[in-house]
């Protein structure tokens, strides 16, 4: 018994007989019957085994790597278990040293041909060599080329048995056209699985392409990939945005369900794990050393065995209570920038991670970059978009002041050129009012006095003259004597009531009194009644209901326009109304301290007219907007009352009113101005103007 070597590539072409050749295709037949790496190896060990009466027939294969052996699929029994195992080569002897090379190996009886001699390389008997494989003496391994790997086939006896030259070339024969078997499973494998990356790709890509938002896409994205390559865990770290990385990780844990499990995000991070594992994002450490290694190379990182890498070691705390035994950690990265980094985790058990695996968690990394930087160009176009939106409602809403204050500046400017022409007015009209009403008493002595004077001519003269007495008649003088008193009696009450109308002018324009000043407002809304003196006898009935109002420190002649402006709207309101008793009712109330110890008090103006449509209540404070028609209102008056009291006085007019049921205006300001405070201040819910 012996142990040979054989180096490959150096054995002369095979002639076998007809026989041979038939066995050798029925078996090649049999093998290349699949396309599926598994199958075509799993036939061609049951074929060696039956072919040549083996006790045990493996399949094998080499990684140079490990510098280990994992038996693949077998036929029959070993003394040592084989199936799924790896095995050291290191503990394989001589054996072993023969597999790194690639050679064939021989164990057993081998009649050998004259011209093989010098290119065996035979055991020594003094030498201490590994002689049994699997708890065989006999063997015969032959090497299959792989896929960058290399496989055997290995055949097994457990009695001493012969190895022929005809059963080496057959079975050296099979080998090589397993070989191609092998080539054609892997590229039809290979195959298959670029159509199913493919078609997990798209599917991803379509998905990420229907949103923009970043939970819904990696969600998805994890979830899909996940299950593609079925992986226990999937995790993607947002490395963009990790700048407060223990601020990052106070963020609360969200649950969102999905077809395959349950995922969890939190800030900057998004996981998926197969049940009954437990998520383990808690844990995650965005500064563990593969992270911060992928961070600083921009390279991927593939670890079989989580306890073999020097970065992780076998007792770190993170891997162990995620349970993690393998993992494939690849960069999402796009144009130079690192978008976020994508982690495949194996629980269960370690898992040499294939090429195809890696090509397709690349494809979804690139496609994911591609996805994540769609997202940041959205979420910056929608927050351009929301600041432009936002920038032109401050412009709109500052032109919309502009407009309103050249409106209340002309406004302004036309109430004090009013007011200025009725100030001269009332002052021109003074003065020869004045003179009139304080000549009226002596004309009125003058008249008695000369009644008296002529009474006594006619005591003295009981008789007068014809001429006279036809004078008396013409003139008619007891009726001239009657109604000279009621003359100027008339004239004294029209003198008075025009000098009540000047200085409810001059009261109502305040020209002196521009700045705040201390004010009776009872005062303020009689000198506004005068004014309306004409359109209140229209059938419209003014009641008065005063309350008892303290001096109010306010802006008159401001206050007074707000008075005009809605009784004006009140007696308008009022001529288009059809009911028989139209009303204006005013009434002032002292209101109790707010809060802050301060005094209010509340103007209402009231009227039974059609009131206001409830569409139209929201806009009456608008500036411009009238329900008048055109060149009959400029739609500044409420809108300008209203700039008055909140603006100027800070305080509040509100409107209530029904169709139908009339309108009421309140007004409310507080007593003293120099300590003005907001509702909001005082207390009290503010809510909308109408």
């Amino acid at each position: 018994m012996f142990l040979t070597c054989v180096p490959k590539l150096i054995l002369p072409a095979f002639s076998f007989s007809r026989q041979q050749n038939s066995v050798l295709r029925r078996t090649v037949d049999r093998i290349r019957n699949s396309l599926e790496l598994k199958v075509v190896l799993q036939t061609a060990v049951d074929e060696l085994a039956d072919l040549f009466q083996l006790d045990a027939c493996l399949f094998f294969w080499y990684f140079e790597d490990s510098q280990r052996i994992q038996v693949i699929c077998e036929q029959g029994q070993t003394a040592e278990p084989s199936y799924g195992g790896y095995s050291a080569l290191a503990d394989l002897g001589e054996t072993g040293q023969a597999i790194r090379r690639g050679e064939m190996v021989v164990k057993g009886t081998l009649p050998l041909p004259q011209f093989l001699n010098s290119l065996l390389r035979l055991t020594q008997p003094n030498r201490s060599v590994q002689t049994q494989f699997f708890g065989t003496e006999t063997y015969l391994l032959l090497p299959v080329a792989g896929e960058q790997r290399i496989g055997y086939l290995a055949c097994l006896s457990h009695q001493a048995r012969s190895w022929s030259t005809a059963n080496l070339d057959l079975a050296r024969s099979i080998a090589q056209q397993l070989e191609i078997a092998i080539q054609q499973a892997y590229l039809y494998e290979k195959t298959q699985k670029q159509a199913q990356r493919e078609k997990l790709v798209n599917q991803i890509t379509s998905q990420t392409r229907q949103s923009f938002d970043l939970e819904i896409i990696l969600t998805q994205a994890i979830d899909q990939l996940m299950t593609g390559i079925q992986a226990d865990r999937c995790l993607v770290h947002l490395v963009e945005e990790i700048g407060d990385a223990d601020g990052a990780r106070l963020q609360p844990t969200e649950r969102v369900r999905t077809p395959h499990g349950e995922a969890l995000y939190r800030r900057h991070l998004y996981e998926i794990c197969r049940p009954p594992l437990k998520p383990s994002i808690a844990d995650f450490d965005p500064n563990g050393p593969i992270t911060q290694w992928v961070i600083q190379h921009r390279k991927p990182v593939i670890i079989s065995d989580v306890t073999q890498d020097d970065r992780i070691g076998p007792n770190h705390p993170e891997y162990q209570k995620a349970e993690i035994k393998s993992s494939l950690v690849v960069p999402v990265q796009a144009n130079g920038t690192l978008h976020a980094i994508l982690y495949l985790n194996q629980c269960f058990e370690t898992r040499y991670w294939s090429k195809n695996d890696q090509k397709l968690v690349r494809a979804v990394a690139d496609q994911l970059a591609i996805s994540i930087q769609q997202a940041h160009l959205y979420a910056k176009t929608q927050r351009q978009a929301a600041d432009s939106a936002a920038q032109a409602q401050y412009l709109a809403k500052t032109l919309r002041e502009l407009q309103l204050t050249q409106s209340q500046l002309i406004q302004s400017e036309k109430m004090s050129s009013l007011g200025r022409m009725v100030a001269g007015v009332a002052h021109e009209i003074n003065n020869p009012v004045g003179f009139i009403y304080g000549n009226l008493p002596y004309i009125e002595r003058y008249c008695r006095d000369l009644l008296r004077l002529v009474e006594a001519y006619q005591a003295h003269c009981p008789k007068p003259s014809p001429t006279i007495q036809a004078l008396e008649e013409e003139m008619e003088l007891d009726f001239l004597v009657q109604d000279l008193f009621l003359i100027l009696n008339s004239m004294n009450l029209g003198a008075a009531r025009i000098r009540d109308v000047v200085t409810s002018l001059r009261n109502f324009s305040r020209l002196d009194e521009s700045c705040r000043k201390t004010v009776d407002i009872h005062e303020g809304l009689e000198s506004t009644f005068s004014i309306l003196h004409l359109y209140l006898n229209d059938g419209v009935q003014l009641l008065r209901e005063y309350g008892d109002l303290p001096p109010v420190e306010c802006y008159p002649k401001l206050l007074n326009q707000v008075f005009m402006n809605i009784l004006m709207n009140a007696i308008e309101a009022l001529k288009r109304s059809v009911v028989e008793h139209k009303v204006v009712i005013i009434r002032t109330e002292r209101l109790s301290r707010d809060l802050s110890g301060e005094d209010w008090i509340r103007i209402t103006i009231a009227d039974n007219g059609p009131g206001i449509h409830p569409d139209v209540q929201p806009k009456i404070f608008d500036p411009f907007f009238t329900t008048k028609e055109i060149g009959q209102g400029s739609g500044l008056g409420l809108a300008i009352s209203y700039q008055t009291v909140v603006n100027q006085h800070r305080g509040q007019l509100r409107v209530y009113s029904e169709p139908n049921q009339g309108t009421e205006f309140v007004i409310e300001i507080p007593v003293r101005t120099s300590k003005i405070l907001t509702p909001s201040e005082r207390g009290e819910v503010v809510g909308a103007r109408v």
